[in-house]
């Protein structure tokens, strides 16, 4: 099976990069959080327009990032040049992820695992990729728990996705975690704009199953 096609939300895009492009202290102290402690090879997928750079180009972490939105990408690569940051970033689905099996010592995404096509193929892809020890570090929304709650997401999600690069409001992403084989922490859980998020970690796992 080849990689899924290149998308382009050149619309999406821009409004991402003007409402989200300049994080709030909250969030910022929240990717701050996540992202700590960090060091060796990283790759963040789903890099939008760079909101976790503060937080990953800095000595001990040698960045890789990927973004299959080409018109994503242009503005991460315009922003890159504008604040003189050298920074390796690729065209590529977390689907597809183009290197060796066991590149990196962590994976990174942040609001990205809602918008992949295949999200069981993009956790096995970030699993393969990590070397023994390797962790993901994870700030998700996923679909509320309350049955009324998760049936008004389950139909929204093909509405809002339309407007919003593809987004699914519904994703149960810490089950898929754990059905692809993570151990999974959760460190947080609120809501931002009504989207109930969890932020955490997960590590491989031959066994399966769940840590909290």
């Amino acid at each position: 099976m080849g990689p899924p096609p290149a998308k382009r939300h050149p619309v999406f895009a821009a409004l991402y990069d003007r409402l989200m492009g300049n994080p709030r202290p909250r969030e910022r102290r929240l990717r701050a959080e996540l992202l700590a402690g960090l060091r060796g090879d990283v790759l963040e997928i789903g890099v939008g327009v760079g909101n976790n750079w503060p937080f990953l180009l800095r000595d001990g972490i040698r960045y890789v990032g990927i973004e299959p939105d080409t018109a994503m990408l242009e503005r991460a690569r315009k922003r890159a040049s504008a604040l003189g940051l050298t920074v390796d970033l690729r065209c590529a689905p977390a689907e597809a992820i183009p290197f060796p099996d066991g590149s990196f010592d962590a994976v990174v995404s942040t609001l990205t695992l809602c918008t992949v096509d295949d999200p069981e193929r993009a956790i096995a892809e970030i699993r393969r990729v990590l070397r023994p020890g390797g962790e993901l570090r994870f700030w998700e929304h996923v679909r509320p728990a309350g049955a009324v709650a998760g049936r008004l997401f389950d139909v929204l999600t093909p509405v809002w996705g339309m407007v919003a690069g593809g987004c699914h409001l519904n994703r149960t992403t810490m089950a898929s975690l754990e059905a692809g084989g993570f151990r999974v922490r959760v460190d947080r859980q609120f809501r931002m704009l009504l989207l109930p998020m969890v932020v955490g970690r997960a590590v491989p796992d031959e066994a399966g199953g769940a840590l909290y």
